[in-house]
């Protein structure tokens, strides 16, 4: 796989233009937000699994273990020099498929690595704020399986 690239804009944090905080500062809070979210044990469905924090020290990198009836895995998430947060989501050993997150608004965003950071309507990719659903576009994430909609998600057990 190719090095790392990330969007060629500056990322969009919402705590960056609401507040005046650092984009760097606002980088470190979306990996503790989302490695906390995995604190206990959160189970998913479609496809089943569970993914859990491991390991972060709570500036500027975190791992996060998953299961899945797919295959085990771990997302690393970092903080590039341009502030955009690194994803590497790797299954079994092997390096799936890097994005680059943001946090626009309450809901998160993300881009496939190497791309512009602009859409027409939603971002390629998206985590809703109240952590109970994930979204991929698949022409964006060639490798990400087609649900027949032109997305693939991941929704948690409680509903």
């Amino acid at each position: 796989m190719n090095p790392p690239t990330p969007p060629p804009r500056e990322p969009h944090y919402f705590d960056n233009e609401a507040y005046g905080w650092s984009v760097r500062q606002c980088a470190i809070n979306l990996i503790n937000t989302l490695s906390g979210w995995c604190r206990q044990p959160f189970e998913f469905r479609r496809p089943n699994g569970r993914v859990r924090h491991f390991h972060g020290d709570f500036s500027d990198h975190a791992q996060l273990l998953f299961t899945t009836d797919k295959g085990d895995g771990v997302i690393e998430l970092s903080i590039h020099d341009t502030n955009w947060v690194l994803a590497e989501v790797s299954v079994n050993g092997a390096l799936q498929f890097r994005c680059w997150l943001e946090e626009p608004y309450e809901e998160k965003e993300f881009w496939p690595d190497g791309s512009d950071g602009k859409a027409e309507g939603d971002a390629p990719g998206r985590i809703s704020k109240s952590r109970s659903w994930l979204q991929i576009r698949c022409a964006d994430f060639p490798g990400a399986p087609d649900q027949g909609n032109g997305y693939w998600d991941i929704k948690d057990t409680y509903d």
